[in-house]
């Protein structure tokens, strides 16, 4: 009978399937950084306990020894889907090129062809022994070539070991319990390959294949329950090592659990690592940073990193617990808005530019009305304002049914002034005019040029003799002024009218007509007097 199924062979048997079926899960799942290198390792595993197993029931000298050499082809694999799987765990951004991959497979091919060639040269197995124990084992004694293969071996091991603790030290905490079941799995086939290299095994039994059972199952935790190559882990690779916004994770001690490549660059520093004591250095440098990092509630702010440059960031602040509301870890959410503070200052400004400019526009608006209502020489309203407020003054008195008086003023003799003086003197007389009128009015009253030397003055709510009494103020004051021109003083008078509705008239027209009327009649009697409409007394 050619095969002995021994207690090893059943569980080397295991490990197979054990390995192979935690291969085929993990190749089935999404794909993620160092899926399939750790699918082919798990797949190369499996095949390495299967010849092992194969190897240990063989009985045949010739056939335990064919199978034994077939392991190494196994072996070869498995260490170099580990260090592939490392790299490609460890550095999710890095793609590994086909010449990494031939390089890797360099020294596991070389190892293959020297124990294939061994009955050549006797380099890995010198001998071969009948084992001490009532079974078919064989005991191999191994040559400087063995030596040299596990050095190789141990050389693959420890690199990817060192590639998973560099980034367990760097990553976040499930992350690094996921790195730290990696560890576990691949320290234990090398402490099954120390003690049978240290001949601590009676018999001289290989634990190394039946170790990968441990190996197995610890993969299995490390997928099923901390969720190895799931999109969890992923997404934090993908999500916050490429995100534009800043990370920062503290502990209660303010020490970096977690920082990404954006918040370094924000904070314009690669010094800030995993497990670094924080708050000195940011109170020190970026004291709105330090200052935020002491708040106990959630908390939203900007400040100003450069002064200069008018860099500046947006910082949010969440507030991380535990299920009993202990606070466990503070998240610090940075996101550079500088730009966004140049469009507002910027819209600020052309904002101001343009309320400036609506000012002047309003102010000029006002400027523009005011001079479209009012005479430009003397400042007091023009006859087309006039012409169009008393008709309005008018239906006012109809409905609150008070009276409303108008005067109509002539400077008497103008144009002598004028032919005298000068144009310049005549405009000197009715500018003086016009500022005893608009000292005379009240703000609800009316003050205007009605044309040449004539003005027209309304007062709402004014009777006829209270009217006849302003008038004669005025043309007692404008009698008593003086302007000068030069070396000359001009004196002069006026003559008026009043008239006052409803009783000499109920339109604007028909009122002026009276008062133009009384005006006219002053100045056929001698001018320099107030008359009354439809009253020839003299004043």
């Amino acid at each position: 009978m050619p095969f002995q199924y021994t207690l090893s062979f059943f569980a080397l048997s295991l490990t197979a399937m054990i390995s192979g079926a935690l291969a085929y899960q993990v190749w089935q799942r999404p794909a993620t950084p160092g899926r399939t290198f750790f699918a082919l390792m798990m797949a190369a595993v499996a095949a390495y306990a299967l010849i092992a197993a194969l190897e240990s029931a063989a009985i045949a000298r010739s056939i335990k020894i064919f199978w034994s050499t077939l392991e190494y082809v196994g072996s070869g694999s498995v260490i170099v889907c580990f260090l592939l799987f490392t790299m490609a765990f460890t550095a999710p951004r890095q793609p590994i090129s086909p010449w990494t991959v031939a390089l890797l497979c360099v020294l596991p091919l070389f190892n293959v062809g020297l124990v294939a060639t061994n009955a050549w040269h006797g380099l890995v197995w010198t001998s071969f022994a009948p084992s001490a124990r009532a079974s078919n084992a064989l005991v191999y004694v191994h040559g400087p070539g063995f030596t040299w293969v596990m050095m190789c071996v141990y050389a693959y091991v420890l690199a990817g070991s060192f590639l998973l603790v560099r980034a367990a030290w760097r990553s976040p905490p499930l992350r690094r319990q996921q790195t730290g079941f990696l560890l576990t799995g691949a320290v234990v086939p090398l402490i099954g390959s120390t003690i049978y290299l240290l001949g601590l095994v009676p018999g001289n039994w290989n634990l190394t294949p039946i170790s990968f059972m441990i190996t197995g199952l610890i993969g299995c935790v490390g997928v099923f329950r901390f969720r190895l190559f799931d999109l969890v882990p992923v997404a934090r690779d993908l999500l916050v090592e490429q995100m534009p916004d800043g990370v920062l994770l503290l502990d209660t001690s303010h020490r970096i659990l977690d920082i990404n490549p954006a918040a370094q660059m924000l904070f314009e520093s690669t010094s800030l690592a995993i497990g670094q004591q924080v708050e000195v250095l940011l109170l020190e440098r970026w004291p709105g940073v330090g200052g935020l990092l002491r708040e106990t509630y959630q908390e939203r702010t900007e400040i100003v990193m450069d002064a200069e440059s008018h860099r500046c960031l947006e910082l949010r602040l969440s507030l991380l617990s535990d299920r009993r509301g202990r606070l466990t870890a503070r998240l610090l959410l940075l996101r550079d808005i500088t730009q966004r503070h140049q469009v507002e200052r910027e819209l600020r400004r052309v904002n101001d530019q343009l309320q400036s400019h609506l000012l002047e526009i309003e102010v000029l608006h006002a400027t523009l009305q005011e001079q479209a209502i009012r005479d430009g020489l003397t400042q007091v309203f023009n006859r087309r304002y006039f012409e169009e407020t008393l008709p309005r003054e008018l239906h006012r008195a109809a409905r609150g049914d008070y009276p409303v008086s108008v005067i109509l003023l002539d400077i008497d003799y103008f144009k002598r002034i004028n032919d005298t003086f000068g144009h310049k003197g005549g405009d000197r007389v009715l500018k003086a005019f016009g500022e005893l009128l608009l000292s005379e009015t009240r703000s609800g009253d009316m003050a205007c040029r009605y044309g040449g030397e004539e003005f027209a003055l309304a007062f709402p709510g004014m009777s006829l003799e209270d009217a006849q009494q302003r008038a004669e103020k005025i043309r007692t004051r404008f009698q008593e002024r003086s302007v000068v021109v030069g070396k000359d003083e001009i004196r002069a008078t006026v003559s008026g009218g009043v008239a006052t509705y409803p009783f000499h008239g109920k339109t604007g027209d028909d009122l002026m007509q009276a008062a133009d009327k009384a005006l006219y009649a002053a100045k056929e009697d001698g001018r320099n007097r107030i008359y009354l409409a439809q009253d020839r007394a003299s004043t």
